[in-house]
């Protein structure tokens, strides 16, 4: 009678599927054993690839093997389901193969054996053993298909970076969403482009922070496309390397990306970032290049005469360069329509102080017409319930009605607390902050660098860019839009009826702030209302 050891393995990827499961393969191979009438020593079983021997549950075999050499318990055979449960490596299956024989084992498989009497023995065992490593070869091969159209169409294959987490989508494409480390990784990246901080302290903040991660690994990290919500598609069977819009979500800037980068690879100006320099370039950071889309850098050059220019550049080869005085002058002269639109609402400002008026008198009507409103939608509450207590109505119909009630209720609640505690932003919006403005460049050209970025933070809502060397008209905060707008419909009215008339419409409260009719009634609130 043999001694035989029972070996099943699955891979994790295949346990659920019919055949493969542990279990199956214990117990088809327990029927073999009974039927050859094998006395089993031994079962082992194991959830590892088999792109080699390199198993834990395999190596305790092959140790048990030799601890009962030379005993009765000596083990004369291994019995395992199919080859593919054995390797999935043909040189490996033989040489493996080889090394049990030297211990007095053989291998045995319940499907797929060969008879070891037979000429063509080997050959058919090299089929048998060359069948799982092809299958694995087109498995990888669909898989790396599978994976570059994937990437393609915009989704992440592959574990995700670092302050993402694989995530699939409502359509179950395989993407990414941002974990608990993403602002770690982002701040990461603003350090590194302020060029501050060189890459290895940068590193160990991060490593501070509870992100462990190697220099190699932390370059990855600043290197990595992905931040930006692209995905690299590598070249690909003849297909070109290049670059998609991901589905996941943009963690930085490409702006951002492309200025860390640089500090990288040493390709920005050695500038002494640690220098307070906002006296002499307080443009710094306000002024964008309008072809690459960069926030324009400050430097120095020194002429041929000795003399040092100072600039504003695209950190971009061939780029326009702005002479510093040129473009403080440039952005003074904004400065100057802001100042002179603040005096021309100050020479208008009892018409405006009517429209104020006008305004909160509307204010008044609107908050009646809503208490009017929370009254009629808690008669209606007080109807259905009667309706209910009179047995017109089912419990479950009550209770969806009256939750539509009440959600309405107190909505017209918090709108109307809103209101009473809502103040004309416009009246004080012109008795406070437009007199500080009639006076803007004077205030601007005598305040300190930092001042003034504070200063242009407040009066504009995007970066200034030039335009043939003159400073194109920007976009404005929203206060400071508001006074542009109404200077000009003061500028550009006839008299003051239509002054009158046409401040109405600047100055309205924003379109969210106005109260709406519902009209897209539920079909339970259609009934709500038809009850009353």
């Amino acid at each position: 009678m043999k001694n035989v050891i029972i070996y099943s393995r699955v891979s994790t990827d295949e346990q659920a599927q019919m055949g493969h499961s542990l279990d199956y393969q214990e117990e088809t191979i327990q029927r073999h054993c009974t039927f050859k009438n094998y006395n089993v020593i031994k079962c082992f079983q194991e959830d590892h690839s088999a792109k080699n021997f390199e198993r834990p549950e395999w190596k305790k075999i092959l140790s048990f093997i030799k601890s009962t050499l030379k005993t009765t318990m000596a083990v004369d055979t291994i019995v395992i389901l199919r080859p593919d449960r054995y390797s999935r490596n043909l040189i490996l299956s033989f040489t493996e193969t080889t090394k049990l024989a030297g211990l007095g084992c053989e291998v045995e498989f319940v499907e797929g054996q060969v008879d070891e009497t037979s000429p063509d023995a080997l050959l058919l065992q090299a089929i048998g053993y060359a069948l799982p490593q092809v299958e694995n070869s087109k498995i990888s091969r669909r898989s790396c298909e599978g994976s570059h159209k994937a990437r393609k169409s915009g989704c992440f294959t592959g574990i995700a970076p670092k302050g993402y987490k694989n995530y699939r989508n409502e359509d179950e494409k395989s993407t990414l969403e941002f974990n608990s480390d993403a602002p770690l990784i982002r701040e990461a990246f603003e350090k590194m482009a302020s060029g501050t901080y060189s890459a290895d302290e940068i590193r160990r903040w991060l490593n501070s922070r509870g992100m462990t991660m190697s220099k190699n690994t932390f370059l990855d990290v600043v290197r990595n496309i992905t931040y930006t919500g692209k995905i690299r598609v590598k070249e690909f069977r003849g297909d070109p390397e290049e670059i998609v819009h991901g589905l996941h979500p943009q963690l930085i800037s490409d702006e951002l990306f492309a200025t860390a980068n640089d500090v990288l690879k040493g390709r920005k100006r050695n500038m002494k970032f640690k220098d307070d320099k906002s006296d002499l370039y307080p443009l710094k950071g306000h002024l964008v290049c309008p072809v690459h889309g960069r926030t324009l850098s400050a430097y120095v050059a020194k002429g041929g005469s000795g003399l040092f220019y100072h600039y504003y550049v695209c950190t971009k080869n061939r780029c326009p360069r702005y002479p510093i005085d040129h473009a403080h002058d440039e952005i003074e002269r904004l400065l100057d329509e802001v100042q002179f639109s603040a005096r021309v609402l100050k020479s208008y400002n009892s018409i405006l102080e009517r429209i104020f008026e006008e305004e909160d008198t509307n204010r008044t009507k609107s908050i009646k017409n809503i208490k009017d409103e929370i009254q009629r939608l808690k008669q209606r509450r007080n109807h259905i319930q009667d309706e209910y207590m009179d047995g017109k109505i089912t419990s479950l119909d009550y209770q969806e009605l009256k939750m539509g009630l009440d959600l309405k209720v107190f909505e017209k609640e918090r709108t109307l607390k809103d209101m009473n505690e809502e103040h004309s932003p416009y009246k004080e919006y012109l008795n406070k902050h437009v007199p500080a403005l009639e006076d803007l460049t004077s205030l601007y050209q005598k305040v300190d660098g930092k001042t003034k970025k504070q200063i242009l933070s407040c009066i504009f809502s995007e970066k200034v860019h030039f335009e043939n060397g003159k400073a194109a008209t920007p976009k404005y905060t929203p206060p400071i839009e508001v006074l542009i707008n109404t200077r000009g419909v003061l500028e550009g009215s006839k008299n003051n009826k239509e002054v009158y008339k046409d401040l109405l419409c600047t100055l309205a409260p924003p379109s969210e702030l106005e109260l709406r009719n519902d009209t897209n009634l539920t079909q339970k609130q259609q009934r709500t209302h038809d009850l009353t």
